[in-house]
């Protein structure tokens, strides 16, 4: 997947102020993406159709101030994005006001050293990466540990999690992307509006069905689903799912489940992955009546009296949900 860079507005109704901005951080624009805009209102608008992970806005603007402007900003944006306030006047009740009505992240006064904003837009993104790597660590590292590609968006298919299994996907798939603003993009003409409406809805609406999405590319060698569905707190879960990509238990799983041997649990696994019995007791290196014996016993330890039921049993145990580390 390729690296999104950090994204950064500065508002400002003062001409000379942007131009300084711009002569200031011209030397990180290999590292960030940065707007510039003398409207507020233009500003919330901009805001509306793009993500920006930090904003930089003066406090006293017309039409719009600086706290208006955020909390404008805030109504329709996803809780990723992080706001410096900055004023020409030193007022204390201006920056108790700010922080407590629109959850600013820093108030600097003006004139601020150049230093001390780039040190308060890194720590504003240190801030933000935090949370997209520990959204609930708990919650993360069951998520991360799981076979299944597994993606956890908001109401815009901005991505606030993406497991390994899940990255890997978009590697060998070109239907589903994380685009520059990483937001989960759907290259498939047909499928795109189906997508996002389902990931709308399943923000929206905690009580939604999931919803299935083919996301398959033509291009693609495998077929590709993608499967919504609710998880609360205005965010939506992503599973996509490859026919075929899930592979029997290991022989030590097979071992620990139902008590077999270890031959008993190769000769099982080579039936599971669509081998048969000749081809098991070559594996083994045994006979084809030992193989066939060996077979009655994993009948009688796993309850199951016909291979069909045997390979059902063994692709449907929940170790396949765990990802391996191999």
């Amino acid at each position: 997947m390729s690296e999104i860079r950090p994204r950064i507005l500065f508002v400002d109704d003062e001409a000379l102020m942007l131009s300084s901005l711009r002569r200031v951080f011209r030397t990180r624009r290999e590292e960030w993406e940065m707007a510039f805009e003398s409207e507020p209102l233009k500003a919330v608008e901009l805001c509306r159709n793009e993500h920006f992970d930090v904003i930089v806005s003066d406090l006293r603007m017309p039409d719009l101030n600086g706290i208006e402007m955020i909390g404008e900003m805030k109504s329709h944006r996803d809780a990723e994005t992080e706001y410096i306030l900055l004023t020409g006047n030193a007022d204390l009740a201006s920056a108790i006001d700010a922080i407590n009505k629109t959850g600013v992240f820093r108030f600097l006064t003006k004139p601020c050293a150049s230093e001390n904003l780039l040190e308060a837009i890194e720590l504003a993104l240190t801030a933000i990466e935090s949370r997209r790597e520990h959204p609930g660590n708990m919650a993360t590292a069951a998520l991360s540990a799981m076979s299944p590609a597994v993606a956890v968006v908001d109401g815009r298919s901005r991505v606030i999690y993406l497991n390994e299994s899940a990255d890997e996907v978009m590697k060998s798939h070109k239907g589903i992307l994380v685009d520059r603003n990483g937001v989960l993009a759907v290259n498939v003409s047909g499928a795109r509006g189906h997508f996002q409406e389902a990931v709308r809805k399943a923000a929206d609406e905690p009580d939604t069905g999931p919803k299935f999405v083919s996301l398959s590319d033509p291009e693609d060698c495998e077929a590709l689903t993608a499967v919504v569905m609710p998880v609360g707190q205005k965010r939506a879960a992503v599973l996509f799912t490859v026919p075929g990509r899930t592979a029997p238990p290991s022989v030590e799983s097979l071992v620990d489940l139902f008590g077999l041997t270890r031959v008993e649990a190769v000769i099982a696994r080579t039936i599971a992955s669509g081998g048969t019995v000749e081809s098991a007791a070559c594996d083994c290196k045994v006979t084809l009546e030992t193989a066939r014996t060996y077979l009655k016993r994993i009948f009688q330890k796993t309850g199951v009296r016909r291979q069909v039921d045997l390979v059902q049993l063994i692709l449907t145990t929940p170790v396949p949900l765990v990802r391996s580390r191999m």
